[in-house]
């Protein structure tokens, strides 16, 4: 549905009844068809929307519909098979705290934050074209693409390409390439391309003129991208061994489908929101610290500092950002501090804060909220 800052896409994805289950295999991971009938427009769908985010940010919303792997009886009636039918939406990488708008189907929501985690596979062996779940719901997974057996012509060398396939059916967009050999170097992963310069001074260079330049292929056993990783220990025709692979996943993601109340506030100053009330008990040069209480429960939180560290690590790091909001005790409130803001959060003595009601929780695997039909992958 919703991710890396992470950009995210809510994929809601139906369960289906005994007579689906039995007849068909679920359509985790399985991607469209290619041939499939592709509508453009369809009443109720959003195409084209226009909408400015909180740090000024232009964004263009479009959601739809996808079936897949379904298929139609003798009488006419169409079988989806679990997870055969879920929404998407298209606006482009969604900031935290940043007051995005999403499309659920009809619904409006606006994405607030989410909690993310790591799965790390060890030993693996691959086959060729061979999909391993790489998460505990089994709903993304590590695909070894291709092996190429004459890499650079050199005896022994091969290369491996895995990709990342998403609940979706669809692979992220970058893919793992690594290479091993006897005779290809490992230098582009072993710290000595960057410890050290091949050749003192910069110039034009015969090949034949070193053994290095001559023999040296730099190629790594090691593929990274963002937060995502893969280390290759062996690749032969048929098969790669893996030391070890790593990737991150949305475990939550908060929305809500009200628009946020926006106000800069001084120490004293008090206000509502849903059916928590909120009082700012200090305002420093870097930091505010409020006062959140609801059904007698009261929460303490300083937001802060805010300053040039902080604000380096703020959208990628979870830690960072978690000094920056805080969570109702009944979970359907959320105030930050407006670090999205154009102009400075604080200022003359005053802290902008942004506050939300009618929170959702959006987790991995369970049941969407609004309709029980349908579970929610939060889906990057």
């Amino acid at each position: 549905m919703f991710k890396k800052v992470p950009a995210l896409a809510l994929c809601l994805l139906v369960a289906c009844g005994a007579e689906a289950w039995g007849a068909s295999r679920p359509a985790v991971m399985q991607s469209p068809a290619k041939d499939g009938a592709y509508v453009l427009e369809l009443p109720g769908l959003v195409n084209g929307e226009k909408h400015v985010t909180i740090s000024g940010a232009e964004k263009t919303i479009y959601d739809g519909i996808v079936l897949r792997k379904t298929r139609i009886k003798s009488d006419g009636t169409i079988v989806i098979p679990p997870a055969g039918v879920y929404t998407t939406g298209r606006c482009g990488n969604w900031k935290p705290f940043d007051n995005e708008k999403i499309y659920v189907g009809p619904t409006p929501f606006y994405y607030i934050n989410q909690r993310s985690a790591r799965t790390v596979l060890h030993d693996q062996v691959f086959q060729l074209g061979e999909v391993k779940p790489m998460n505990p719901n089994k709903t993304r997974g590590w695909e070894l693409a291709s092996i190429s057996t004459d890499t650079y012509m050199m005896p022994g060398a091969m290369a491996a390409t895995f990709k990342l396939v998403k609940t979706t059916g669809n692979y992220y967009g970058s893919t793992f390439d690594v290479t091993v050999g006897p005779i290809a170097s490992n230098d582009g992963a072993n710290g000595k391309a960057d410890a050290a310069k091949p050749y003192e001074k910069a110039g034009f260079y015969p090949i034949t003129g070193s053994d290095f330049s001559d023999t040296n292929i730099m190629t790594t056993n090691v593929a990274a991208g963002g937060r995502t990783y893969v280390i290759v220990d062996e690749i032969t025709p048929e098969t790669v061994k893996v030391r070890e692979m790593g990737t991150d996943s949305c475990t939550d993601a908060w929305i809500s489908p009200s628009e946020p109340l926006i106000a800069s506030y001084a120490k004293g100053d008090k206000f509502t929101i849903g059916k928590a009330s909120v009082e700012v008990t200090n305002v420093t040069a870097d930091s505010v610290s409020i006062r959140l209480t609801e059904d007698g429960k009261s929460v303490d939180k300083t937001f802060g500092p805010y300053n040039d560290k902080t604000k380096a690590k703020l959208f990628m790091s979870e830690k960072t950002r978690d000094t920056f909001w805080i969570l109702s005790p009944s979970g359907k409130e959320i105030v930050f501090l407006n670090v999205n803001s154009p102009t400075s959060p604080i200022a003359d003595g005053k802290a902008s804060l942004v506050a939300y009601k009618d929170v959702i929780d959006v987790q991995d695997g369970t049941e969407w909220p609004l309709d029980p039909r349908f579970v929610a992958r939060p889906e990057t």
